[in-house]
């Protein structure tokens, strides 16, 4: 039989999910995701591993992904008011506080983490949010010079892991970014400070 008839035999939603995947593997965010969580799983983090997995995935499989859809300028809306700014931003001191109770690496501390990021990302995925600013494309130097402080860190992150004892066991002598996060990470008020930036950063990145 003719390869071109077999192609053609074959049913359309069989193929393109397929082709969708391959695609979506040649995009550099599902690579550094599907990095990270592996390197996370061999060391001994399987819930982050299970999480920066699913994200790649559902990325590879996302065919908009690329889609460089116009975002509306301008209009204020309800969540950019001034009187929903200070209620979200009252409502984050709270949580981070909160949050900031529980010892690291614990499971109340993880789904503390788990819960606003999935929120953030399920919002993201539904398409830009109203009133933020247009998309353009970034600059080329800067996203090269931002790709190079990627890379940097990156390989920093694997050296170090890799000049450990062992995959689960830290050392100071080789830091991690994990490692280094430590003494920040140990009390109360550090969590807490930690939380709040990252908690804005998210928030940040979800209007972008």
């Amino acid at each position: 039989m003719d390869p071109e008839d077999v192609r053609a035999s074959r049913p359309e939603g069989a193929v393109r999910p397929v082709n969708v995947a391959l695609h979506g593997l040649r995009e550099p965010v599902v690579v550094i995701l599907l990095l990270a969580g592996f390197f996370d799983g061999i060391s001994g983090n399987p819930i982050h591993a299970v999480i920066l997995g699913t994200v790649a995935v559902a990325l590879a499989f996302d065919p908009d992904r690329d889609a460089m859809t116009p975002r509306p300028v301008g209009g204020a809306t309800a969540w950019r008011s001034r009187g929903w700014t200070v209620v979200a931003l009252a409502v984050a001191l709270n949580y981070a506080v909160a949050a900031g109770t529980f010892g690291r690496y614990s499971w109340p501390a993880t789904v503390v983490i788990i819960l606003p990021g999935v929120a953030v990302l399920a919002l993201a995925w539904r398409g830009p949010l109203p009133g933020a600013p247009a998309l353009t494309r970034p600059d080329r130097r800067g996203a090269w010079l931002w790709a190079g402080v990627f890379v940097a860190l990156a390989l920093w992150e694997l050296a170090a892991l890799l000049l450990q004892p062992s995959l689960t066991t830290d050392s100071y002598a080789h830091p991690t970014i994990s490692v280094l996060s430590d003494p920040a990470l140990a009390s109360h008020p550090g969590r807490t400070a930690i939380m709040v930036v990252w908690l804005a950063f998210g928030w940040f990145l979800v209007q972008r």
